[in-house]
């Protein structure tokens, strides 16, 4: 029996039913016994230190999630867990900040304990918006990187990894965040443009004759190893070999060549130290003669090696250097300039090299079969994949995996005190941490020392991120299961981690697999606030979602993140989530329409064809093609243009016209018409119910509301969200370029007639006596339609 539907739609109150509903009934749930093909989804696990959500968050996710719907109803069981990202950097940052935290007084344990305080409030906050805005995840299907699950597999991947040879440690120049105190990746590092000076700097050689050269770090100075000049450069012909006494230090140089030194920057000559920089580290690699000098500490600040300096950080370093440069009359001159410098992108400050003993995953050897796992993957859109080429082909360090931090997955070893020895656990036995946990072995195997001591860094957050696909395939208990779970299906994410979590599970998976993790990578924009900017917590331009779905509904919010298509940045405009409260009203006040003429013993007859008249036909060839370009959109992961294709359907084709064709129809009480009203409300039927499955994967409560109240009883299916997707067959008998051509014309003139009513201050309703217009003879035969669908006595029809 039909259900009776309210007055008004109410989409707070209804929505917050259909999401207890889809609870209750576990209508994501993952059906880890059933024989259906599976569409498996390697979700991105945000980081739980995101105190305020925001409408970049919805976008992202939200159109991941329209295709994932989709494909439920196209007949798959769906795997999509949701993970949280509660390990590392960025959660340590968060705690800092907002607890105030000095790490130099509180212990690790307690200091770890405080961060996964905190990560279990973070991924409540995501809970609780994913709910909201009907993010159809599997949350009995939940993990954090942290979690025990997820450190036995991170702690495995190393452990394989460094048995095949491609880990290992070394102590080297590297990457590293004064402010964080950490070791980083190239993949952390963010290019910005900032204001300096090129600073002119006399030098005296042996000879007695000046030498000058430019830096933009003169506070360098105490940590400077050599002059080069390039060997063509013929004004330093006669000084190559000779001392160079440096200002400020007294410290003396050999002036070299060296190709790489840039004749036309500043005077030519270039003074390298340790480490101002990747050019000076490569410098030093071909200069052995030369000794690199610890200048700056992790702490940022200087060492002894830096005299009267000692202590001081690089700007204030840079600026006392600068003036006594000046009282010693070796400051020839300022040059202001702008210049790139790469900074650390979790706290914005400028990165340094510091030489320390870290682990190291190898890339640069393989660059080229990661690059052809590149041409392997399909990525939506595709340009997108120019950026993961761009970052292979530009990368000039392998991946630095050890941050010196407290909270993170541990690394699973223990060294020999005396001979340095590696030891790692049995893998059975996996997770360990090294701070806590006894050795795997009492004494050394290579020198049978007692002196056995665990590692206390941990591994990079991305060492764990970049295993995910694995992580959630292990959530399910049957291995069989498993083994169609891995590699995903789809990876969903944003570009701006291409460099990251799609290089890094890769690389990963290709190193332990030798396969791609996943089929397809689909990648979306930014969230931009309205004049553009994208949104952040840093500069506070967002609008809490909560306030907006309270406002207008989750339906009409996730309506305006279909407003990009796949890759495109979006602005956040509230006339397009008004836009989509419209839409979820516009349906509910058709289905109430059409409700009333639903007769129980009419509803899925299933011979259309035997009665239908003109316009049922026509409507029922466009809902044809617009189910089969709507699902052709979705399978392209084009989202938006599947609702622009449902959206041009549902406005203009069924309720601005076929609503009006047929309602005299559906009124005329004529027992002799009755054929007639029951092909338009079978019509109707058919084409309600098409139309709120096509909208089910982008507007779920709306669809939900009309199918349960209107469909449910004769679909059978528990929820619209577990019913088929239309079936654009059904309706190919009605297919007829003449109609299409027909009715082409017919909505001509029926748009006409509109323009003059409203030209003239008549409503719709009012009836003309009589109206003329031009058509063909071929119009004649919907005279009739159009005059009572219009309310015109007399169509008058002027042939051509």
């Amino acid at each position: 029996m039909k259900k009776e539907l309210p007055k008004s739609y109410d989409a707070a109150e209804r929505e917050a039913v259909w999401g207890k509903f889809w609870e209750e009934e576990n209508i994501y749930r993952f059906d880890e016994k059933s024989d259906k093909p599976i569409f498996s989804v390697d979700t991105p696990p945000p980081y739980v230190s995101a105190e305020h959500l925001h409408v970049g968050h919805i976008m992202s996710y939200s159109q991941a999630e329209f295709v994932v719907r989709f494909k439920r109803m196209r007949g798959f069981n769906v795997f999509y867990p949701m993970g949280f990202d509660d390990n590392g950097l960025p959660t340590e940052r968060f705690v800092e900040k907002k607890y105030k935290i000095n790490k130099g007084k509180i212990t690790r344990s307690e200091f770890v304990k405080k961060c996964l305080e905190e990560t279990k409030i973070g991924a409540q906050n995501y809970k609780h918006l994913w709910t909201l805005m009907g993010i159809s995840v599997d949350w009995s299907k939940t993990y954090s990187t942290i979690n025990k699950h997820s450190q036995k597999i991170s702690q495995w991947s190393f452990i394989d990894l460094y048995k095949k040879g491609l880990i290992y440690r070394t102590k080297k120049p590297a990457l590293w965040c004064t402010a964080c105190q950490t070791a980083i990746s190239q993949a952390d590092l963010e290019a910005e443009e900032k204001e300096s000076n090129l600073v002119y700097i006399r030098a005296k050689a042996e000879t007695g004759e000046d030498i000058v050269f430019a830096t933009t770090r003169p506070e360098l100075l105490p940590a400077c190893m050599g002059i080069s000049v390039h060997p063509d450069d013929k004004r330093y012909e006669r000084l190559i070999g000779k001392k160079i006494k440096m200002p400020i230090t007294g410290a003396e140089v050999i002036l070299t060549t060296d190709e790489a030194s840039d004749m036309n920057f500043g005077s030519g000559a270039v003074y390298y130290c340790s480490y101002g920089g990747g050019e000076c580290i490569e410098w030093l690699s071909r200069h052995p003669e030369a000794k690199p000098i610890e200048l700056i500490l992790s702490n940022g600040r200087f060492s002894k090696r830096g005299g009267k300096y000692e202590g001081q950080k690089t700007l204030e370093a840079r600026k006392n250097i600068i003036e006594d440069l000046g009282k010693e009359g070796a400051l020839v001159k300022l040059e202001p300039m702008t210049h790139t410098v790469y900074v650390h992108e979790r706290c914005q400050t400028d990165v340094e090299y510091v030489e320390a003993e870290q682990w190291f995953i190898k890339l640069l050897d393989n660059k080229e079969e990661f690059l052809q796992r590149g041409r392997e993957l399909r990525w939506f859109p595709p340009r997108m994949g120019q950026i993961y080429d761009d970052w292979i082909k530009g990368l000039k360090w392998d991946w630095c995996i050890s941050r010196q931090r407290y909270y993170g997955v541990p690394f699973p070893v223990w060294y020999c005190g005396d001979c340095g020895e590696i030891i790692m656990p049995d893998e059975k036995n996996l997770p360990v941490d090294p701070t806590e946990d006894k050795p795997p072995l009492d004494a050394c195997p290579k020198c049978q020392s007692k002196k056995i001591t665990g590692e206390k860094d941990v591994m990079d957050t991305w060492m764990t991120s970049s295993l995910t696909p694995l992580i959630g395939a292990n959530l399910v208990e049957d291995e069989a299961t498993r083994k169609k779970l891995y590699p995903a299906t789809l990876r969903p994410q944003a570009f701006e981690i291409i460099r990251t979590w799609l290089f890094y599970t890769i690389a990963k998976s290709h190193y332990h697999h030798n396969i791609l993790p996943f089929r397809d990578t689909m990648i979306s924009g930014h969230g931009l606030d309205q004049k553009g900017k994208k949104i952040s917590k840093r500069l506070g331009n967002y609008v809490e979602p909560t306030k907006i779905i309270e406002q207008y509904g989750a339906d009409a919010l996730r309506y305006w993140a279909t407003g990009a298509t796949l890759g495109e940045n979006l602005r956040y405009n509230e006339d397009e989530v008004r836009k989509g409260k419209k839409t979820a009203n516009k349906i509910f006040n058709a289905a109430k329409f059409t409700h009333q003429f639903l007769k129980d013993d009419h509803l899925g007859a299933g011979h259309l064809s035997e009665n239908l008249e003109p316009a049922d036909k026509w409507v029922l060839s466009e809902l044809s093609e617009t189910i089969k370009k709507t699902a052709g959109y979705f399978e392209k992961y084009e989202y938006s243009k599947a609702r622009n294709a449902v959206d041009e359907f549902f406005w203009h084709i069924f309720t601005d016209n076929y609503l009006e064709f047929v309602k005299y129809r559906l009124y005329d009480e004529n027992p002799e018409n009755g054929n007639s009203a029951l092909a338009a409300r079978q019509t109707l039927h058919e084409c309600l119910l098409s139309i709120i499955k096509m909208y089910a994967p982008i507007m779920p409560y709306i669809a939900e509301e009309i199918y349960q109240a209107m469909f449910r009883d004769f679909e059978k299916d528990k929820s619209v969200h577990l019913s088929e997707w239309p079936d654009e067959k059904r309706y190919q008998f009605a297919a007829d370029k003449t109609l299409k051509t027909d009715f082409a014309e017919v909505l001509k003139i029926v748009e006409k007639i509109r323009k003059f009513k409203s030209a003239n201050n008549l409503s719709l309703g009012k009836e003309l006596d009589e109206f003329k217009c031009e058509g063909s003879e071929n119009l004649q035969k919907y005279k009739n339609l159009i005059e009572k669908a219009l309310r015109v006595r007399n169509l008058l029809i002027i042939e051509k």
